[in-house]
């Protein structure tokens, strides 16, 4: 009876403290309460409150999972830890939880809402991605419509992309203006069918703009097919067995069996005369015919605007690429190549204009012709060997005590280098108090492996790297975190490799968190509220992403600072890090956007790689304090670059932008589209302009 007293004291303690909002000491009654009722599930709930307020997110995961194992059939416990997993970068775990909360209780809004958000549109129940309605889908609620409606619009799951497909109508392009000639429509036909022949000329004869004139350039096997009496049916069709001169200002370059949108012609003819540009291309996916069922489509190809590095993979290769005659080559392949060596302006139109048609099942059983077994439009690439380089790398790391953590950043980065002896390592000690700190910087320095610089000062992560920069005159500059281990053998070697590209200025790394998930695969911009956002988070690290875009070298809005390799010239001219008004947060994306403003590519690489134990040191940003400056910074981030802070030139606008990257499709406004043509279509569309001058 007396301990029963004493429970109901102390629980009373804990409310009365949770009212008031006094959490710390609500955190320390919910303990003493449970000391005594440990089986009290609704107290251990109260108790992660409590601890999730006061920034332990790790003690309120321990609180949530104990209630749940108390009291397993509790939705909104499940809902709270899916919170706090969340914040803690447990995306699959998170939307595990969310999943068992909407199996408790399919009508669970705030479960969905948090799923949605997480970007388990997959995830939720009974299949429902989206706000249409299917009548064969069952199970669907209409509040679920409703709040699906409301968190995402007209978004299509990633697995239901045929479905999206079906939906969607290319719109008519403005009337004027127009290109005043044909546009002529080369068509690679060495290594194709006649089927190939037949789908790219039926869906060429079916355009809503006639204006194009259309060349087969393929073997006498093709000539000599039925396919060919097209000829003699339509004099906008020839056939030729070797490359013809250009007769017209734009050629439309494709292979046999790529099938054109109606309204392709007319698109690529407005881009064109609207622009004046040298190139264009458009988005394509795949199609499968069924005589019996009709057409499917899958493995949309979404562009970005015009990345060099992004199309040095013949993987990329768009289905179709309209080039100015004076720009031509023999083919597809060879004529992109060409763009990707100089500056020019090449507009992408991001519109499904294309589907590469692959043959039926019933069609590839059947016996292979003589004639044309064997012919591949394979692309084979030679591996290079990356060679060290024998220019001086100045790493910069910064720490305040975390001895284990900086031992393991530095001898992993170290050990696994190409060059160790290129390597000029400063650690910056901000306020260390650990003699094994002391002990290990002093190792350090006696085997002439790094430098220290004592810092004693409050922290302030851009000036501490500006101030180290001084310490050498490397060409290049990387600053590294703490709380990183490095994965790839011959990192320096893959870096110097990418920075032999004069117009690469930063270069950042793949992420991973301990359990071997993505942390940082490069930064998106306009997601959400429009803050930057980690792509690839919480993703396996075999995960290849979209279009296998976290498996590629390719620009980048921006790129974290955890690790962040800049040429020293770079840094230099456009002033180093802003200590003054970023002291802390959202540095590393200003540099990054002054990096592009200078006319330089900022390339996120998955040939490095680092584990990255984020935010060990400092810890997670959730105190009321932390969060305002952080949006403080955000808010002058955005006071200097404005809208090139909500514009990704690598993310296409068929994406979602509401809840995860890639979650998604949607449809782009006309308006989009249009606006999305004129922006890439500079010699640039990487390079952005800041609104006022940067300070300090």
């Amino acid at each position: 009876m007396l301990q029963w007293g004493l429970a109901r004291q102390r629980l009373a303690a804990a409310r009365h403290a949770a009212r008031a909002g006094t959490w710390p000491e609500a955190a320390k009654a919910y303990a003493a309460f449970l000391d005594v009722r440990p089986r009290n599930a609704a107290a251990w709930v109260q108790y992660g409150h409590a601890q999730k307020a006061i920034g332990e997110l790790a003690g309120a995961r321990s609180a949530y999972e104990r209630a749940i194992a108390l009291a397993p059939n509790v939705p909104d416990t499940w809902l709270q830890l899916a919170a706090v997993l969340r914040r803690l970068g447990d995306r699959t775990a998170a939307i595990d939880c969310c999943v068992r909360a909407l199996t408790i209780d399919p009508n669970f809004e705030a479960a969905t809402e948090e799923l949605l958000g997480l970007g388990g549109r997959d995830r939720l129940p009974g299949g429902i991605s989206h706000h249409q309605g299917d009548e064969n889908v069952p199970g669907q609620a209409p509040w679920l419509e409703a709040l699906v409606k409301a968190q995402t619009g007209d978004v299509y799951a990633p697995a239901r992309y045929h479905e999206y497909r079906r939906s969607l109508t290319i719109p008519t392009p403005p009337a004027r203006p127009r290109l005043d000639q044909p546009i002529a429509v080369m068509i690679d036909a060495q290594a194709a069918l006649p089927v190939d022949v037949r789908a790219t000329l039926s869906s060429l004869r079916d355009q809503t703009d006639p204006s194009w004139t259309a060349v087969v350039i393929g073997p006498a096997t093709i000539g000599d097919h039925s396919i060919a009496s097209l000829a003699a049916l339509d004099p906008r069709i020839v056939f030729v067995q070797s490359s013809v001169s250009p007769t017209t200002s734009y050629m439309l370059l494709a292979r046999a069996g790529t099938v054109l949108d109606r309204q392709a012609i007319a698109w690529f003819s407005y881009t064109a005369a609207h622009t004046g540009c040298c190139a264009a291309y458009a988005d394509h996916d795949h199609c499968i015919d069924d005589w019996r069922t009709g057409r499917r489509h899958d493995t949309p190809l979404f562009q970005p605007m015009f990345d060099p590095d992004w199309f040095a993979d013949a993987d990329m290769c768009p289905a179709l690429l309209l080039i100015n005659s004076a720009n031509f080559d023999i083919t597809l392949e060879a004529s992109l190549q060409r763009l990707r060596k100089g500056r020019n302006e090449v507009a992408h139109i991001p519109l499904l204009l294309a589907s590469i048609k692959a043959m039926s099942l019933q069609a590839l059983r059947a016996q292979a012709e003589p004639a044309y077994a064997g012919q591949t439009h394979a692309h084979p690439t030679v591996p290079r060997l990356l060679k060290a380089s024998s220019h001086q790398i100045h790493v910069v790391i910064q720490t305040r005590d975390a001895p284990e953590l900086l031992r393991d950043a530095i001898d992993s980065l170290h050990r696994l280098a190409a060059r160790p002896d290129l390597l000029r390592i400063t650690i910056v000690d901000n306020r260390s108090n650990l003699p094994s700190t002391a002990r290990l910087l002093a190792r350090y320095a006696a085997r002439g492996i790094a430098h220290t610089i004592a810092l004693d000062e409050p922290f302030n992560w851009s000036r501490a790297n500006n101030l180290a920069v001084a310490d050498s005159d490397a060409p290049v500059l990387l600053f590294l975190n703490n709380d990183t281990t490095s994965l790839t053998s011959g990192w320096d070697a893959a870096l110097h490799d990418i920075l032999a590209d004069p117009d690469v200025g930063a270069v950042g790394a793949m992420l991973l968190y301990p359990d071997q998930s993505i942390q940082h695969a490069g930064m998106i911009f306009g997601i959400g509220s429009g803050g930057p956002v980690h792509e690839g988070i919480g993703h396996s690290a075999r995960d290849r992403g979209p279009s296998g875009r976290w498996s590629r070298a390719r620009s980048a809005a921006a790129v974290t600072g955890a690790f962040l390799a800049v040429r020293r010239h770079v840094f230099e001219d456009i002033g180093g890090f802003d200590a003054v008004e970023l002291s802390i947060a959202f540095n590393d994306v200003d540099l990054c956007l002054r990096i592009r403003e200078a006319g330089y590519r900022v390339i996120q690489t998955p040939t490095i790689r680092l584990i990255h134990h984020e935010s060990k040191t400092r810890g997670l940003n959730v105190t009321r304090s932390q969060v305002a400056w952080d949006l403080e910074e955000l808010a002058v981030v955005h006071r200097r670059w404005g809208a090139a802070l909500f514009e990704d030139p690598g993310y296409n606008p068929h994406w979602t932008r509401i809840g995860q990257p890639f979650d998604g499709y949607r449809f782009p406004s006309l308006s989009e589209t249009l606006s999305h043509i004129e922006r890439s279509a500079r010699a640039d569309p990487w390079q952005v302009t800041a609104h006022a001058s940067v300070d300090g």
